[in-house]
């Protein structure tokens, strides 16, 4: 495939002096943007307009920065006040409110920080001046809140009250003058040496909610603490952004690069673009190699996939059409052998997300390579995402590609559809959980797992999930190379389940995302539940419906702030079937789904079995006589409900002549009993035959046969005897 490629490689160290002041940019080469910016804004009236310019210090670790924002009350509330985020003071000291709650858990990163550096590895931000344009002075009536929790000491939302109210429909335009102090790498946020990762690092203004929206009772600010188990949440606006690094830094940022100036002093500034998006993040390192490639839309999508989607939609062609984007990778040096892997989850992504939900509509995507385990990865902002990989990943393992299409994705699942994900984290991780899952499976063969030893991948399971190897024995010797190294895969569908039968008791699904149990049961909630739950909503309605459900509430949402009841809404429109008993079972309750066959049972009616009255006299009948003709069987099917959730299922039975009954139950009692009279008997029975119930607690007690069959017995204890001798085996072979 022909593409265009630019690449830039940058390897030297930066040495340069702090530098404290914004001004004094001179202008000495500007390097225009290739390309002409084609976006076109979706959003009649922006909420904010952000006008920023920021400069890197490497050496202080500090951006030194400053804004006009004009705010927009798209309300009819009057607003005395304003609210606004400081996420970065949660790194200012042990007692912040993140801090706290991660020392709870034993997650604290103290101990990852010993040794790392003393007054250096903190960060916090500090609003220096802020003013009305043209007006007074506001600094000074600054107070910090904390309306999720009684700490005090936490720092992370300030509140300012306005001189006058803003009245409704009306905006305020402000100045601010911030200094923000990068933490050493945490939560996604910070540096490591001569790489920063520049996120969350701006005074943000929160969200005023009216009522009605999102279901709020009455108007107010809704800008919650930075917690240890939550994301964010803002409005969609324009920013206009001015980054001034290091000259022989390579930088990356949200939105559209228009100009590239070099400055006097050996610095660089960039400035960056972009509409339509609700927050702005940016990157900078000298060791970045910078490559860029165009996802062209007319080569990656055939004339078969947008006939068949449209088809699938019900709309024309046209309307699945999507378009071109310029495609950048800020790659680390010993990274450079994963580029095209890179490239091709990024451009699958693109496309599938794209058919599926509407197209990608931003000029730009920009993907950051983060350092190996690097605590800057992995994590999402409009048009920007940070991603990584190891130095050899293996051919048939999934990695990096399922982190770069799940952190892609979130461009449609939390960039275009601006959930609170404070409140409603499954809205953005548990939607694009799903939605990523359906794109490897579209994109790529089964992944297989892999082990590592000294950085080398080798294939490699558990021995209890590995598949027998073909009769005779296959191996080298007595090494045996079947069982062990070989490919195993789990399905996308239901991946996670295991994850989740360990911990869905701890927490209802909808819930505050740092008012769960820990963060196992948010991390649970927020993305494998939610997808589990998503793809058993999907067999319930079919794959097409869901493929609507799913478009329209995307559609419908886009550039906006939903919440879960507005899909839930969507769901029952767009499948004209009411869907609420689903959710009121998997989202809003802990409990298990097992269905199970209890018990098969047959009886060859007008078979006498012992002594009868017969004419005056008592007759004895042995076992064994010959029925009356024509044989009639009684048979008998039990069906059990023994998880809490009550949903529908369907019973498949089967008849030992070949033929089969389809029963639905509702599964509201706890069993249910089928009875047939027929010519032949029931053989086996099995509930939720098609596994529409992908929570399913136990897929094992689904199915009964009638007669005892040692079969499975048979093959599980060769399984078991053949797994025992291959580790005996294999231990020998490697100690």
């Amino acid at each position: 495939m022909c593409e265009r490629t630019t690449i830039t490689w940058h390897m030297t160290r930066a040495i340069c002096t702090r530098h404290i002041l914004l001004g004094s940019l001179f202008a000495a080469l500007t390097v225009p943007q290739a390309q002409p910016q084609t976006y076109v804004s979706h959003i009649e009236h922006p909420i904010v307009r952000y006008r920023m310019a920021a400069r890197l210090d490497p050496a202080s670790k500090t951006v030194k920065g400053h804004y006009t924002l004009a705010w927009w009350n798209h309300t009819n509330d009057t607003i005395p006040d304003l609210y606004f985020h400081l996420y970065l003071n949660a790194f200012k000291n042990e007692d912040s409110t993140l801090m706290r709650e991660s020392a709870e858990e034993g997650s604290h990163p103290r101990e990852r920080w010993i040794g790392q550096g003393g007054e250096d590895k903190w960060g916090w931000i500090d609003v220096n001046r802020i003013r009305i344009a043209g007006g007074p002075d506001l600094t000074p009536a600054m107070t910090f809140v904390h309306p999720d929790d009684d700490n005090a000491a936490d720092q992370t939302v300030m509140r300012l009250v306005l001189p006058q109210p803003i009245p409704p429909h009306g905006t305020i335009t402000l100045e601010v003058d911030f200094t923000s102090k990068l933490p050493l790498a945490i939560n996604r946020s910070g540096y490591e040496g001569d790489y920063f990762l520049i996120a969350q690092w701006f005074p943000k203004i929160g969200v005023y909610e009216a009522a009605g929206e999102r279901s709020r009772q009455q108007g107010g600010w809704n800008c919650h603490q930075y917690h240890a188990h939550t994301e964010f949440y803002a409005d969609y606006g324009s920013y206009d952004v001015d980054l001034t690094a290091p000259s022989n830094y390579v930088v990356g940022a949200t939105g559209f690069q228009r100009t590239e100036q070099r400055n006097s002093d050996g610095t660089t500034t960039y400035n960056y673009y972009q509409e339509d998006v609700h927050d702005f993040a940016w990157a900078a390192s000298p060791r970045f190699v910078k490559l860029t490639r165009t996802f062209n839309w007319t080569r990656e999508v055939t004339d078969s996939d947008l006939s068949y989607w449209a088809r699938v939609f019900g709309v024309r062609e046209e309307d699945v059409a999507l378009r071109n984007v310029d495609v950048t990778f800020l790659l680390q040096p010993d990274h450079v052998n994963v580029a095209d892997r890179y490239f091709r989850a990024v451009f699958n992504g693109i496309k599938y997300f794209g058919l599926w939900y509407g197209e990608y509509p931003y000029d730009t995507m920009t993907i950051v390579d983060a350092p190996r385990n690097s605590a800057t990865c992995c994590m999402e902002y409009p048009t920007f995402i940070t991603v990584g990989t190891s130095f050899w990943p293996a051919a048939r393992e999934l990695s990096p590609e399922g982190v770069t299409v799940h952190e892609f994705g979130h461009q449609f699942w939390y960039g275009l559809v601006g959930n609170n994900e404070f409140e409603e984290p499954w809205l953005d991780e548990g939607f694009n959980t799903y939605s990523d899952g359906k794109v490897l499976e579209a994109a790529y063969p089964p992944a297989c797992s892999y082990e590592r030893f000294a950085g080398v991948p080798l294939l490699a399971f558990a021995w209890a999930r590995a598949d027998l190897p073909p009769f005779p024995f296959a191996g080298v010797g007595s090494v045996p190379l079947g069982p062990y190294f070989s490919c195993v895969s789990e399905p996308e569908r239901t991946a996670g389940r295991g994850f989740y039968l360990s911990n869905v008791k701890d927490d209802n699904l909808v819930r505050y995302g740092w008012q769960y149990l820990n963060g196992a049961s948010y991390g649970l909630n927020s993305y494998a539940r939610t997808a589990l739950t998503l793809r058993t909503l999907e067999s319930y309605l079919g794959s097409d419906v869901m493929a609507r459900v799913m478009r329209t509430y995307h559609q419908r949402w886009r550039y906006r702030h939903p919440c879960t009841q507005d899909f839930i809404n969507v769901v029952n429109e767009v499948s004209g079937r009411n869907m609420d008993w689903f959710f009121q079972q998997f989202f809003y309750n802990s409990n298990l789904a097992d269905y199970a066959i209890a018990s098969i049972s047959a009886r060859l009616l007008g078979e006498k079995i012992g002594v009868y009255d017969e004419a005056g006299r008592k007759v004895f009948h042995p076992a064994g006589q010959a029925p009356a003709e024509p044989a009639i069987y009684r048979s008998t099917v039990v069906v059990r409900r023994l998880g809490e959730v009550t949903a529908p299922v369907d019973v498949l039975v089967r008849f030992d002549n070949g033929e089969t009954v389809h029963e639905q139950w509702d599964g509201q009692y706890r069993w249910v009993k089928y009875t047939y009279e027929r010519p032949s008997k029931v053989v086996s029975a099995e509930v939720d035959p098609e596994q529409k119930l992908a929570l399913e607690a136990n897929f094992t007690n689904n199915s009964f046969i009638a007669h005892e069959d040692n079969r499975g017995a048979a093959r599980w204890y060769v399984r078991w005897i053949f797994w025992l001798e291959n580790l005996f085996l294999a231990t020998g072979f490697f100690g």
